[in-house]
């Protein structure tokens, strides 16, 4: 590797030598090798505090200073706006004395300055997908005097882009920006560890020319995982639930007061129910340690409360879902905490990334637990939360596997949002080639054809989404006025519906729904008794009680390889040694049950039929579901995804798989689809045709390429 220490003004040196650098990890070393030695895009995969922001930004910064853009040089792009505040302050001396400005560009950030920025753009540039948008629609005339000097442009937590038509969007940006000021920006993308990361850079590096490379660690040596189960019994006269209850609260204390720490869960409604629990404990034990919230529908104050709590390097112990997934920097941690078995290895990998910033070992200690006071699908005796927890440990500690990220390939309402995005810019008039250079041009739609968005348009226009002139000129038409016009177009995704809870003059947070004067609702780790209410609020006090979450949401998709591996570790003899007493004698026990089951045989026989075990992820588990409902002379009675299907046929095994054999060759993914059944998936699905929304779904949902 080459020392690029020359290459690096005098005030970046300051700064590393201020901050107690002696010398730079290694894969800093090999990204400044690229951007320093060549001018190919860089893709940087690495665990959650291994440097990647300084290895990217050092060289960027060096670059703006040895030869200053006129105009904006570099841009910064985050999913949220907490880690585009929180990115660049630990750098903040740094970037002063370089004297290239650094400005934010989002909701929060005031009006003057982003008047300022218009007037005379510079520096660096930090903004969302929305906020970008939002300057290309509503600033197309000062685009060009923006961004025409643009060298560099940063993606963070590039995983979290790929798989969202927030990434497309993105990517869709950049196109425009690049076509509208004739500039070529290298493409740095920042993000956790990757199963593939040709495909991440690919992703990364679409519509722009020039070669790619990765830069990628493994940092699986570093890693240490522990795992504890608890089971709750049914409620009972002797209190052994309560008991058990206690029991698993007290642990939980014990392991993360007076430390440092995160507790994830993998819901908000289960980490407003962990931390009034735990505060509990903490309160009893007489512990002065706050134990704070931090979930995407609390308000920002209550957040950074949260963060800063950490950041302090006192003992705290934060409750939080994803939103603590993503980079903001949170200090020095002694511990992170995983309650219940996360749905992916990605989450798991990024989760546990967030320790070891103190003694640079990242270290999770799980803890799962069944519940028999609640009814979930399962097989009698088998702890499928154990055993999914060790099948994701094994999966990225022992194989370096995390799940694959796909863009989609059909976002039809991501193309009707891009329509208008260009009919709203210099252009208000255009014709069908004109729009097809403009918009079917840009990246994600490389796999739409010139027919299907013809089928759009036409649509479009049927339902006066747009206007055709006498010309064949296409203009936004007055059922679209209100979507293009409107502040939430900027969006590609769905605003919710929800209530703001306000509490001494403060805004606490939202809840879906519309909670009425006497209802109680669970927010920052406490309970609320809504006193009045109005269009879209509710003021309330706070109470004691229980309170139930008021969030409904979809767990994420499990994929094919995590369910695979949860068979293989209830089939195997295998010993785990980072589990606890308890959770080993639950494997054993879970072990001879499911081995007693016959579920990894994928078939049992029931009265009726079957009940198929397939051990196949979300997406292929409900195509199965699908085709089966397809064989004659079979009927799907439930199915409980993605676990089993029960059927009540009189065919025999060999039958069922010939008759899924041909449905398989028959090859025509809509015929699985129900008539009856809303294929909208994402936010402006409602304005796209029903016969490209059938593709798009089939693209997303349907894949028939599984072995039973």
């Amino acid at each position: 590797m080459t020392d690029h220490t020359g290459r690096m003004p005098g005030f970046v040196l300051d700064h590393l030598h201020r901050s107690g650098w002696t010398a730079f990890r290694d894969v800093q070393e090999r990204a400044f090798d690229v951007l320093f030695g060549t001018d190919h895009h860089l893709l940087i995969a690495s665990g959650t505090s291994s440097g990647k922001t300084e290895a990217a930004l050092i060289p960027v910064v060096s670059s703006l200073f040895s030869n200053p853009a006129d105009g904006i040089g570099a841009m910064y792009v985050g999913p949220t706006k907490a880690l585009i505040d929180d990115q660049f302050a630990r750098m903040e001396r740094m970037l002063r004395e370089s004297r290239i400005p650094v400005n934010g560009w989002h909701g929060d950030v005031d009006a003057n300055r982003k008047e300022r920025l218009l007037a005379e753009p510079e520096g660096i540039l930090q903004i969302t997908p929305e906020s970008l948008e939002g300057i290309l629609d509503n600033h197309s005339e000062d685009v060009p005097r923006m961004f025409g000097s643009l060298r560099f442009v940063i993606v963070d937590e590039v995983h979290s882009f790929m798989a969202s038509d927030r990434g497309l969007q993105l990517m869709c940006e950049i196109g425009r920006i690049r076509r509208a000021c004739g500039c070529a920006p290298r493409m740095i993308g920042l993000s956790a560890t990757l199963s593939d990361t040709a495909a991440a850079a690919e992703w990364l590096t679409s519509g722009a020319e020039g070669e790619a490379e990765v830069v990628a660690s493994d940092d699986r040596r570093s890693c240490r995982v522990g795992i504890k189960h608890f089971r709750f019994p049914p409620e009972d006269p002797e209190g052994s639930r309560r008991r058990e209850v206690s029991r698993y609260y007290s642990e939980l204390f014990r392991l993360t007061d007076p430390y440092a720490c995160i507790v994830f869960t993998n819901s908000r409604a289960g980490a407003e129910r962990t931390a009034r629990s735990l505060a509990r404990v903490s309160e009893a034990k007489g512990s002065r340690n706050p134990v704070r919230v931090h979930h995407g529908s609390l308000s920002g104050s209550m957040r950074g409360t949260a963060e800063d709590d950490l950041r302090g390097g006192f003992p705290a112990t934060v409750v939080a879902t994803v939103t603590l997934e993503l980079g903001v920097d949170i200090g020095g941690l002694d511990r992170v905490v995983q309650v219940g078995a996360p749905y992916t290895c990605s989450s798991l990998v990024q989760r546990m990334g967030r320790s070891g910033r103190r003694n640079g070992r990242q270290e999770m200690v799980m803890f799962c637990n069944d519940d028999e006071g609640e009814w979930r699908p399962g097989i009698d005796g088998v702890s499928l939360e154990l055993a999914r927890g060790i099948a994701e440990t094994e999966l990225y500690l022992g194989e370096g596997w995390t799940e694959p990220v796909s863009p989609d390939p059909l976002p039809f309402g991501l193309l009707f949002h891009q329509t208008l995005a260009a009919l709203k810019g210099a252009r208000r008039f255009m014709r069908f080639g004109d729009l097809c250079d403009e918009v079917l041009s840009l990246s994600p739609f490389s796999s739409v054809t010139r027919e299907d968005y013809r089928l759009l348009l036409k649509h479009m226009i049927n339902k006066r989404t747009l206007i055709q002139t006498e010309d064949l000129t296409l203009l936004i038409g007055p059922k679209a006025e209100p979507v293009a016009f409107g502040r939430d177009f900027s969006a590609v995704f769905e605003v919710r519906d929800e209530t703001e809870i306000r509490a001494g003059g403060s805004t606490v947070g939202t809840v879906q729904g519309n909670p009425e004067p006497g209802a109680t609702v669970a927010l920052a780790g406490r309970v609320w008794l809504v006193t009045r209410c109005g269009d879209g609020w509710a003021e309330a006090v706070e109470t004691d009680g229980e309170a139930d979450a008021r969030w409904r949401s979809d767990p994420p998709d499990i994929h094919t390889r995590v369910m695979s591996k949860v068979r293989d570790v209830l089939l195997s003899d295998d010993d785990y040694p980072y589990l606890d007493s308890s959770a080993r004698e639950e494997l054993a026990a879970s072990r001879r049950a499911f081995r007693a089951s016959g579920a990894g045989d994928v078939f049992v026989p029931t009265e009726s039929g079957f009940d198929i075990y397939p051990w196949l992820g979300t997406v292929q588990f409900d195509t199965l579901r699908r085709m089966l409902g397809r064989v004659a002379g079979l009927r799907v009675s439930y199915a409980y995804s993605p676990l089993v299907i029960g059927v009540s046929t009189r065919l025999t095994v060999t039958e069922i798989r010939r008759a899924l054999e041909s449905i398989r060759a028959d090859g025509d993914p809509v015929s699985l689809l129900d008539d009856r059944e809303s294929l909208r998936l994402e936010k402006y699905d409602g304005f796209v045709p029903e016969a490209l929304l059938a593709d798009a779904f089939c693209a997303r949902r349907i894949d028939t390429g599984f072995e039973l």
